[in-house]
């Protein structure tokens, strides 16, 4: 005799979930494109709801109609509807002084309860850059003090293209920002890291008729030769007019979607499903604890593994090399010496078994630094036919564009460095604060990443 499955009620339900949250330009386009993409237009089954936010109206307008996205669902705040131009500052006092209408609208949402938000957003732009840390301080003022509830924010940040100094010192300070809030109980829980230079070169080698015949499509150009694409990336944003707008149109489009598949991947061991076993038991909160601050996200999806077709050690170790090689969101290289690191290994029960872990602890010890810890979970599904994925989250891996991204950032605080107040005076002007707080910004950075930086390399002037 069978019984009737277990009910979960509303509020353990609700216990479990989370709130996405989009911000500035390349935040809002990352939920919409997911949406647009999915083909009901849902985001992942535990994220309860989603708020696109932004100073800029026109760009707000264009996502609004771009996706189909629903008014209630979009935001317009600040005291200027043209945007604050990479000016990162007026970017964080815009949140702060729009604290009353952002916790109306997100109540509205319904977001009271959830367990944690999750925020989508550029590391290089004024929006997102600088409304970013002070959301996550309100928030966190929200309910950790006036509540009394411990909530978990992951920031989903996106890393600026290669050349573009500003956009690289403006990463610089988020990052920074972020990291010293944390250290306050104020800052992100988690900020993973993704690189849209990288994602695309990741997206263009593992779809590419597909992906060619898309791009094809939305630039009107002969695009065949998909590493000329990799190649005109740069080059077409920083020099083509309009060409400018549909290419970067034609990338988020591509691009987009795969940051919330991460989420996905990130949160689907929490949802209770009765095909599937999962140990030990993984919840949003784990993912902060276990991993260093910032994190790189590998995601190998649809793993061609066959226990029955030779050594499932060689099999494993060939996964974890091609998911960490070919699938990380932001290139690692080779030797990223990861110094923690969180997987979630799901498939069939006949696949995912932690009979395996040995194997995948060794497969990982040439990526990982001497220490490093390695926190695995598994997720068994019933069904045989279930596919075999891999999200594999290093933790302050070397990641090889933040060499270039600390140097621009360097060079352009040096170049406007100076004794002349009106030299000093473009730190105010186009950022919002003194030079003080950018140098220490990359000072932060520098001893962060310490691993980049060579013996009598560029130092702040």
């Amino acid at each position: 005799m069978h019984g009737n499955p277990p009910k979960f009620d509303d509020e353990t339900t609700k216990a479990a979930e989370v709130f996405a949250i989009g911000i500035g330009e390349c935040g809002s386009n990352i939920v919409g494109s997911y949406l647009k993409a999915s083909a009901d237009k849902k985001l992942p089954s535990r994220v309860r709801g989603y708020l696109l936010m932004n100073t800029d109206r026109a760009d707000l307008t264009k996502v609004r109609q771009k996706y189909g996205i629903p008014k209630e669902n979009t935001m317009l705040y600040g005291d200027s509807d043209i945007g604050v131009g990479g000016r990162f500052m007026d970017g964080f006092n815009a949140v702060m002084d729009s604290k009353d209408i952002i916790f109306d609208q997100l109540a509205n949402l319904g977001f009271e309860g959830v367990s944690g938000f999750c925020i989508f957003t550029s590391l290089g732009g004024g929006t997102g850059c600088g409304g970013t840390p002070a959301l996550i301080e309100l928030l966190k003022r929200r309910f950790q003090e006036e509540e009394g509830r411990r909530i978990f924010v992951y920031v989903i940040g996106v890393l600026p293209f290669e050349g573009q100094s500003s956009e690289a010192l403006n990463s610089i300070w988020a990052v920074s920002k972020l990291l010293r809030a944390q250290l306050q109980e104020r800052g992100a829980d988690l900020t993973i890291l993704l690189s849209n230079r990288t994602m695309l070169k990741r997206i263009l080698n593992s779809r590419r008729s597909e992906t060619v015949d898309y791009l094809q499509r939305e630039l009107s150009v002969d695009i065949a030769d998909v590493e000329q694409i990799q190649r005109m990336v740069p080059s077409t944003i920083d020099e083509h007019g309009d060409m400018e707008v549909r290419t970067e149109q034609a990338f988020v489009e591509l691009v987009n979607p795969l940051a919330l598949d991460v989420v996905e991947a990130m949160l689907s061991p929490g949802v209770w499903e009765s095909s599937k076993d999962v140990f030990p038991t993984t919840d949003l909160a784990d993912y902060a604890r276990k991993l260093d601050p910032v994190v790189v996200p590998a995601l190998y999806q649809d793993v061609g593994l066959i226990p029955d077709a030779g050594s499932m050690p060689k099999q494993l170790r060939a996964m974890i090399d091609y998911a960490i090689r070919e699938c990380s969101y932001a290139d690692v290289g080779d030797q990223p010496n990861a110094e923690s690191v969180y997987y979630v290994f799901s498939g069939p029960r006949h696949i995912s078994k932690a009979e395996y872990g040995m194997h995948l602890k060794e497969a990982l010890d040439k990526f990982i630094a001497p220490g490093a810890a390695i926190t695995p979970c598994y997720v068994q599904y019933h069904d045989p036919d279930q596919p075999t994925n891999l999200l594999l989250l290093l933790g302050l891996p070397k990641i090889p564009e933040l060499v270039q991204i600390i140097n621009e950032a360097t060079q352009l605080v040096n170049l406007h460095s100076g004794a002349s107040p009106l030299k000093q005076g473009w730190f105010m002007r186009s950022k919002g604060v003194p030079r003080k707080e950018l140098v220490s910004a990359i000072a932060d950075f520098r001893e962060l990443f310490s691993y980049y930086m060579q013996p009598g390399g560029a130092p702040v002037e």
